[in-house]
């Protein structure tokens, strides 16, 4: 983790704006790093925390420092690619050799473009005081967060935004915006944080500051969308995929110390178990997976890929406690500085706490899958009416003769669908529990903003534009990465996401949509390439639904809910009344199992109070 705080113009100190024992302090609340220390002269003060992990990671500075330049790194950084990048720039491959001393020596060879031939998770800053210039990046995943402010005086950097709470001479502002997208869930501001002068480097950027204080940033990579069109499959693309999905998990397997995963019973995270399970640096004996239990055919397939897997440790929270405001809450906001936009992290303490006490430091997650490479590639259909590709359409056509010719003439005469038309219901719906204001969201232009992220222009419909310009993929996917990163961190634990990596990413985009999806079955490239290694009821199960909720319903809080007049002013300017006191009657009436509605509606009520305990308790 790092922070770090640059001179614009002087006679601006560093120091003017934080002292270097606040920031490590921010930097790491709870879990005492490793490696910590900070380098500074005039211009800048720059902080460095690190917590050991990787074999190389025992030989890092905090900071690193350039013997031949001077240049100065910081950052939070696991490279995948330390073979190729060290042949590459002649640096001898071992581990002595670091991930930071790595990207000194790429960002000498290719300055600014040394960020896109960076494969992993990394957010980062390096000064050189020969030029007093500055280079920042963060990955193209959004893994490592990165958040930043600009002031007439200083550029103040971190990897969370609890250390810009920690600077004394920045005053920050709660941001209306992001409190209205965070209790709407349209966390979808991936460059806008809690407060209006804190922004977040968007993945996939890069940001310099020359010496005189004039600050660029750029995206320096996109993923290409155009794949081969075919009518047949070919088993040749699911191995290519099946390659790159067994690269993504094995290179996040490289540390010194144990390793867990999550583990749900669903495809996605049972099969980076299977895949683990393989290539674990140590005995498997010693490897834990950590299961929460909702739903009544989950103990099931657990038990069934840890048979199959040989997992001797599954750990399973049955039930656990949801929509509570505790003291993971409390940790949260010492972490992060702010509520967590995704709010997923603040069941999993008491499975942060067994694996710190465990020594496992890092956790593979399934998360992501949804987003892009085993999303159920649901229009297929759709883009073969538009390419006119009639025999295939024919063929993925659901039914026998002559039912599913019947339905091939009705999909024919009615035309292509209009993916937008369940986006906008969607919409409408979520900002009807969101009981936002009308003329807050027209006065700000932040229903316009929600309406260009639920509809972006994708051009010709396919499944690439569908998935990989949708907002969950394309902007919310960083935010649910720096809550969770953050909070793993503050217990000593790395996550990592295999499913996000983005040379599966892109293979997957590379693939014909037809092998990714077999009329009613999604997630088909996947499944096929998963298929042996786990059992197929996991492989081949329709549906993503686990059964009826054990005990009939969630273990929600019942902690009463809030008065509109016990509201922060700030969210009772955002918040229509009317509909806020709807939403609470509605509360009162209970949760019917599985009612979408009503579970949103809690989850509503949920952020509220989260929000408004973090506005009550000095939020700036």
């Amino acid at each position: 983790m790092f922070a770090a705080i640059i001179a614009r113009k002087p006679p601006a100190a560093p120091r003017d704006l934080a002292d270097p024992d606040a920031l490590l302090a921010a930097l790491t609340p709870f879990a005492p790093a490793d490696v910590a220390g900070f380098w500074e002269n005039e211009r800048a003060l720059i902080c460095h925390a690190v917590h050991h992990n990787t074999g190389s990671s025992f030989h890092e500075a905090a900071p690193e420092i350039c013997g031949r330049t001077g240049r100065v790194i910081a950052g939070w950084v696991r490279l995948d690619n330390r073979e190729h990048l060290c042949a590459t720039l002649r640096l001898p491959a071992r581990p002595e050799t670091t991930d930071p001393q790595i990207i000194l020596a790429a960002h000498a060879q290719w300055g600014a473009d040394c960020a896109g031939k960076l494969e992993g998770d990394f957010s980062f800053i390096i000064f050189d005081p020969r030029n007093g210039q500055t280079f920042c990046a963060r990955d193209s995943m959004g893994a490592k967060p990165f958040f930043y402010a600009v002031t007439e005086r200083h550029l103040m950097v971190a990897s969370t935004a609890a250390a810009m709470r920690a600077a004394h001479g920045l005053d920050l502002t709660p941001s209306a915006q992001w409190m209205a997208l965070v209790v709407s869930y349209f966390n979808y501001a991936d460059d806008q944080s809690a407060f209006e002068e804190v922004r977040k480097l968007p993945r996939a950027h890069r940001m310099t500051m020359s010496a005189d204080g004039a600050i660029d940033r750029q995206r320096y990579f996109d993923f290409d969308l155009a794949a081969p069109h075919a009518s047949t499959r070919d088993p040749v693309w699911v191995e290519r995929y099946r390659e790159a999905f067994d690269r993504a998990v094995e290179v996040r397997a490289h540390s010194s110390f144990l390793i867990g995963a999550e583990s749900s019973g669903g495809l996605d995270s049972s099969s980076i178990v299977a895949r683990l399970a393989q290539v674990l640096p140590y005995d498997r004996a010693d490897f834990h997976t950590f299961a929460l239990i909702t739903n009544a055919d989950e103990p099931g397939q657990l038990r069934a890929l840890s048979a199959m897997c040989d997992v001797q440790h599954p750990h399973v929270l049955l039930r656990p406690r949801m929509l509570a405001i505790d003291a993971a809450f409390d940790r949260a906001l010492k972490v992060l500085g702010h509520p967590p936009e995704h709010a997923q992290s603040l069941i999993y303490p008491a499975f942060y706490g067994q694996a710190q006490a465990l020594g496992i430091r890092t956790i593979l997650s399934g998360f992501g899958g949804d987003e892009i490479v085993t999303n159920p590639a649901k229009h297929l259909a759709d883009e073969l009416h538009r390419r006119r590709d009639y025999r295939a359409l024919f063929a993925e056509t659901e039914g026998a003769f002559p039912r599913n010719a019947v339905r091939f003439a009705r999909r024919i005469a009615r035309g292509v669908a209009d993916p937008d038309i369940a986006a906008r219901r969607m919409t409408q719906r979520k900002l009807a529990i969101g009981c936002l204001r009308r003329d807050f969201l027209e006065d700000t232009g932040l229903g316009d903003r929600i309406d260009q992220w639920i509809c972006p222009d994708r051009g010709d419909l396919t499944l690439n534009t569908m998935a990989a310009l949708e907002p969950g993929f394309r902007h919310a996917t960083p935010g649910r990465l720096e809550a969770c990163g953050n909070f793993a961190a503050s217990y000593g634990i790395e996550y990592r996401y295999p499913l996000l990596d983005r040379q599966l990413v892109a293979q997957y985009l590379a693939t014909p949509s037809i092998e990714k999806r077999h009329r009613a079955m999604g997630r088909f490239l996947h499944r096929r390439a998963m298929q042996g290694r786990l059992p197929d009821s996991i492989v081949w199960q329709r549906t993503k639904a686990m059964g009826r909720f054990i005990g009939g319903n969630l273990a929600y809080d019942t902690t009463d809910s809030i008065a509109f007049e016990d509201l922060a002013r700030p969210l009772r300017d955002i918040i229509d009344r009317a509909a806020f006191e709807r939403a609470v009657a509605l509360r009162g009436e209970g949760m019917r199992e599985h009612d979408a509605g009503a579970a949103l509606t809690l989850f509503f009520l949920w952020q509220v109070r989260m929000v408004n305990a973090w506005l009550l308790n000095g939020a700036a």
